[in-house]
């Protein structure tokens, strides 16, 4: 291979624009503060849920020391194992924030891993907010070099881009060189697995907790002389996790120079990312949005429903692969459950998802009545769209119908800031007092000004 052949350097740059980035701005501090918070909050909702209860467990059995914090009264073990519990339970209920550049959970991974490793050195919120802006910087730069063929082909990218991404974000916080750092992100490439098959498991939430445990311990092995490949993403990773084929040129797959070409000021986290509303899968959200806005602007009582269903793009149809839920973790995935769950409740929240809410006769009475299909334009014009089509045909003969374009909470239609505090303050809720829910909303809201993260740590116990 000549010169003009060689794959552009992407792990090398890559590393030297991450171990060089500095001076992030106000912009970019704040909105990544917002994203700490709605994370820690989302994460102490999500540890009763099983799946975080099985991953504490495990950590019990085989963690070691007490260098970080297991949020909600998990007690304290090794920062890789708090990483790993804590980013299991802050996907549990996939109430965490998404992101449609990396198409994936870019903060659950990244503050995981941020919050444990500043917990164990001691280091502050602000050097953690700096280094979650490089992170998500890095996640944005590798979901534009490798989607959307990545999702295409079955890869889970939370899980997949996250481990790099929170690789990234850890050598940044542990002021790594850029030849440490490559080795880090190397690493991390060859740890970073996860399958879209396993979406309504309990194997979803654990991508995000073994993504944010791979990539700080990738960072800890690089800082101890561990070594990787130096071209590890733009050939084996780009390669294996993109490419549509093998064989002569499939390293020069990803657009990687395209990718970093916007890298640095303005930051991309400075745009913000998308908050979840409703704690399920992203692309059930702007149907959701237009069932409850239909069901209110019409009127409708479940009683006086005889059918109804959505339409929408063949990645919707793809990722929301159950057509009636008998668990919660299959509603979170299933387009009729969220659309049923809107007509009987009137809402789509953490409570529609307990099992004996699924199990109710209505619900699967009302399941069976759904039909969920490919809108034929969307499926022509853009197949990964979000948007979706809903309908609803009454028992006198009537059809009422809506379309939902961006949810709420999407970063082109935000909520406001009561609205986030108030999902701040239900999901804490979940186990700490009212007092002591306004009290952590309140310290993590002031994040900067904590010299050691530790020191807020126990805000987040009950």
């Amino acid at each position: 291979m000549n010169n003009s052949q060689r794959p552009w350097p992407a792990t090398r740059e890559l590393a030297r624009r991450v171990a060089g980035a500095r001076d992030i701005g106000p912009a970019a501090l704040a909105r990544a503060r917002e994203a700490v918070v709605d994370t820690l909050g989302v994460t102490l909702a999500g540890m009763p849920d099983e799946s975080a209860r099985l991953a504490l467990r495990l950590a019990r059995e085989e963690g070691g020391g007490e260098a970080a914090t297991v949020l909600g009264g998990g007690g304290r073990t090794s920062a890789s194992w708090a990483t790993f519990v804590n980013g299991v339970a802050g996907h549990a209920l996939d109430f965490d924030d998404v992101d449609f550049v990396m198409t994936g959970h870019p903060s659950v991974t990244l503050v995981s891993a941020l919050i444990a490793l500043a917990e164990e050195r001691r280091l502050s919120g602000t050097a953690v907010l700096a280094s979650y802006a490089v992170g998500f910087e890095l996640l944005h730069t590798l979901g534009r070099a490798l989607l959307p063929n990545h999702y295409r082909r079955g890869f889970h990218a939370t899980s997949t881009l996250g481990s790099v991404g929170a690789a990234g974000a850890c050598a940044h916080l542990m002021g790594l060189g850029a030849k440490e750092t490559a080795n880090a992100l190397a690493l991390a490439a060859s740890e970073a697995a996860g399958l879209v098959c396993n979406f309504g498991t309990m194997t979803k939430p654990f991508h995000a907790g073994q993504a944010a445990r791979a990539g700080l311990v990738a960072a800890r092995l690089a800082e101890m002389g561990f070594t990787a490949a130096y071209d590890a993403l733009e050939t084996g990773y780009a390669g294996a996790m993109a490419a549509e084929g093998i064989g002569p040129g499939v390293e020069n797959f990803a657009g990687w120079e395209a990718a970093v070409s916007g890298w640095g000021e303005p930051w991309d986290i400075e745009a913000g990312v998308c908050v979840k509303i409703h704690p399920c899968c992203a692309m059930t959200h702007p149907g959701i949005d237009a069932m409850l806005d239909l069901c209110e602007r019409e009127g409708i009582r479940p009683e006086e429903v005889e059918t109804l269903g959505a339409r929408a793009s063949a990645m919707t149809l793809k990722v929301l692969r159950y057509q009636k839920a008998t668990t919660g973790l299959e509603g979170k995935f299933s387009m009729p459950f969220c659309l049923s769950s809107a007509v009987l409740d009137g809402k789509v929240g953490i409570a529609q998802f307990e099992e004996d809410r699924v199990a109710r006769s209505e619900m699967r009475a009302l399941q069976d009545r759904v039909e969920f299909e490919l809108d034929p334009e969307l499926a022509a014009e853009d197949p990964e769209s979000e948007r979706t089509a809903v309908w609803v045909r009454l028992r006198d003969g009537r059809e009422v119908a809506a379309i939902g374009e961006i949810a709420r909470g999407h970063i082109d239609n935000p909520i406001p800031e009561a609205e986030f505090r108030e999902k701040f303050l239900e999901c804490a809720g979940v186990l700490l007092s009212e007092q002591r829910a306004r009290a952590a909303w309140e310290g993590w809201r002031g994040m900067e000004a904590a010299t050691d993260v530790g020191e807020l740590m126990p805000l987040l116990a009950p």
